[in-house]
């Protein structure tokens, strides 16, 4: 078990909450809530950074800068370029680090960006990432800043806290993002690509609901192998790393409820 979810009972009381209230966003206002609510106890920080690849169908690239201490306009004019240099340097740094959730100093990003993060007081970054499909770039990286780092023991438990609420992070970013294209004016494909088949949502949807792939395969009349199989097709056109990947993001594009 997660040693975040198993130290006290009230923690895992904690991220179910928070999984559950990830449903309720609605735009990138909920999402800062959300994240200040529930994720702060996990992951503590004062500035947060969602970067979405250019490669996104639904409105290109972009960023949002949710920040909870003051900052220069300036600074944040700049964190919200989606271009910036300072967004390839950290999915490089992601990738060379196996794609898993890391700290990285930002003095030894050699960015001109992250030096103007040092001068607003921020010394370390905690990043991790989502990749999609066969692409080479990230789909989606989420970066976390503290002006205050704390001790070595808070650092650990936010690298593993990361690794546990990413694919949530992608969901709730997805969510707010669809909010906001969804508004009067904006652009949105409403025909929702279902690249599902019905046995595959079958078998996600079983997923969902905390079922081993012997209950799934007596559930649906098919073997345990078969179900594997299954999931790894979906795990496959969903671009997903696990089966909780693969529910969070099956949730995140509505292919299932």
């Amino acid at each position: 078990m997660n040693p975040i979810l198993s130290d006290a009972p009230e923690s895992g009381d904690a991220f179910l909450r928070g999984v559950e209230a990830a449903h309720g966003i609605a735009s990138p206002q909920q999402l800062f809530v959300w994240l200040r609510l529930h994720l702060h106890r996990f992951i503590p920080h004062d500035l947060a950074l969602c970067w979405a690849d250019a490669g996104r169908e639904a409105g290109g690239a972009g960023v949002r800068v949710l920040n909870c201490v003051p900052m220069p306009d300036a600074l944040t004019s700049r964190l919200a370029d989606p271009l910036a240099p300072i967004w390839h340097v950290l999915v490089e740094r992601w990738a060379q680090g196996g794609e898993r959730a890391r700290w990285l100093s930002l003095a030894g990003l050699g960015d001109e960006l992250a030096m103007h993060l040092e001068s607003a007081g921020f010394s370390q970054v905690l990043v991790h990432a989502v990749r999609l499909g066969p692409r080479q770039r990230a789909d989606l990286l989420i970066a976390f800043l503290r002006q205050s780092p704390g001790d070595r023991q808070v650092g650990d438990e936010a690298l593993t806290a990361l690794e546990l609420w990413m694919p949530y992070l992608h969901f709730a970013f997805v969510r707010a993002e669809e909010a906001v294209l969804r508004r009067p004016g904006s652009r949105l494909n409403d025909g929702t690509v279902k690249v599902l088949t019905a046995r595959e949502l079958q078998v996600l949807t079983a997923v969902r609901d905390a079922k081993a792939n012997a209950q799934i395969g007596l559930l649906l009349g098919i073997s345990p192998l078969t179900v594997k199989n299954h999931l790894r097709s979906i795990q496959k056109k969903l671009g997903a790393h696990n089966r909780a990947h693969a529910v969070a993001e099956a949730m995140s594009r509505r292919l299932i409820s």
